[in-house]
């Protein structure tokens, strides 16, 4: 009985991580068509565009759009290299060894409008109905389980 308890749970966990992962590739497509975003890029703008001074140290960033160092260093690099003026990196008064990612105004409308087709594609992409009917099986077999 516990067996079948227990695979009720992952059963019901990899299909919502797997309705995320489609939401996901949805969301990533249309950033990658519409303002040649990546996901991971996208959550980069966001996340400066809502810190105090639209700045954040490097390894703030990190956690937050949830890369490892050097994974987010390429990032910021790649974007840079993009050519589109939407950061700048500043060195940190406060500690020379860290480095300020910040958000200019071209970044800030980038976001803007990344921001619109995100939101759009989202509300497109979320099936109702069958994520709430998941969730809550997921939570039945959870408690089930204890």
């Amino acid at each position: 009985m516990e067996s079948n308890l227990m695979n009720d749970l992952i059963s019901n966990w990899q299909s919502l991580t797997q309705m995320i992962t489609n939401i996901e590739n949805t969301l990533e497509q249309q950033l990658q068509e519409k303002h040649d975003l990546s996901l991971n890029e996208y959550y980069m703008l966001l996340f400066l565009s809502e810190a105090p001074m639209k700045k954040l140290r490097l390894q703030q960033l990190e956690s937050m759009v949830g890369l490892s160092q050097s994974a987010m260093s390429r990032l910021v690099a790649r974007f840079e290299n993009k050519g589109c003026g939407a950061l700048a990196r500043h060195a940190c008064i406060e500690d020379r060894r860290s480095v300020y990612t910040a958000l200019t105004e071209i970044g800030q409308e980038k976001v803007n409008k990344a921001t619109l087709t995100f939101q759009k594609a989202l509300a497109d992409a979320l099936p109702d109905k069958e994520m709430e009917e998941l969730i809550v099986k997921l939570l039945q077999s959870k408690r089930k389980f204890k």
